[in-house]
Order: C-alpha cells, then sequence, then structure tokens
C-alpha cells in the first residue's frame, strides 16, 4: 500500500540538483520505491514533468506505469478542492494543474504528500501544505521523506 504521493516539484527539485548522470543512485531508489507502490504520483505530475525535453522527461517515461490515472473518486475530491480552494491552481495555469490531483490521490490512498512547497497561511492563494492541513492529510519535504523511510544516497 503507497504511503506517499510525490508534487512534481519534487521530480524538478531533484532534477536540477541532483541530477541522474551524477546521481544515478537517487534515481534508481525513487523508481524502485514506485515499483513497490510506497511512492505513487498521480498522471497529472507525469504530465507536468514531461514537458520538459530533458533526463526527468525520460526517466519519468520509463516509470510512466506508476503514476497512475484518477479514478472518479480522486476526481471527486479534486473538484470539492477546488470548490473550496480555488486559489491553489493559480488561475488555471498550467504549472499548477496537478496539484489538487496530487492532495486528492493521497487523500484517496491516506498517504502524506511530498513537495518542496511552503505554507503560505494564506488561503485566498493556499500551496499544497495549507489545503493538506484542512483535509488533515500529512505533508513533508523530501528531506523529512528520506529520513522517514531511513534511505540515504
Amino acid at each position: 500500500m503507497a504511503q506517499y504521493v510525490f508534487d512534481s516539484n519534487v521530480f524538478i527539485t531533484l532534477n536540477r540538483r541532483q541530477p541522474s548522470d551524477i546521481y544515478p543512485s537517487l534515481w534508481n531508489k525513487l523508481g524502485e520505491l514506485m515499483a513497490s507502490g510506497d511512492v505513487i504520483s498521480s498522471i497529472e505530475v507525469y504530465d507536468e514533468i514531461s514537458i520538459g525535453g530533458d533526463d526527468l522527461k525520460e526517466w519519468a517515461k520509463k516509470h510512466k506505469e506508476y503514476f497512475l490515472p484518477s479514478e472518479v473518486s480522486v476526481q471527486q475530491v479534486v473538484r470539492d478542492i477546488l470548490k473550496k480552494h480555488r486559489g491553489l491552481v493559480e488561475g488555471g495555469k498550467k504549472k499548477n494543474s496537478a496539484d489538487p490531483f496530487v492532495i486528492a490521490l493521497a487523500k484517496e490512498n491516506q498517504c502524506k504528500v511530498v513537495t518542496e512547497e511552503t505554507r503560505t497561511r494564506n488561503m485566498n492563494s493556499p500551496k499544497i501544505p495549507d489545503v493538506c492541513d484542512c483535509y488533515k492529510i500529512d505533508c513533508v519535504d523530501f528531506v523529512t521523506f528520506a529520513r522517514e523511510v531511513n534511505i540515504n544516497f
């Protein structure tokens, strides 16, 4: 059973700071955690991280089966999130469109969210951790995640 749902910015930040050609063990471990089902993400995250023509796109393509399609129950939670927290997706910009799906997937699977976003405490323009608080979903950054699953690279 999944324990963590990854946000797009985790993959993007790791790709920028720990690229796969220099840190292959990190990327191999992420792939293993997704294959084991401990880490999941949404197909909307896949779409966001596949926009660039970089190594992240290629890595994601090899792991596409672990980015889950949004089932009806997840879509219903997304609708609820957007109804209550319209500012989560900044004017419908593509860059934040996966955020409600990440939260909904975590809620439906009783997982923690892993994101590099921080709380704004401004519910007119919330970030993932702000909305997770409303749904009583734990939210951690990548370093906390790595410590919780007791891995190092």
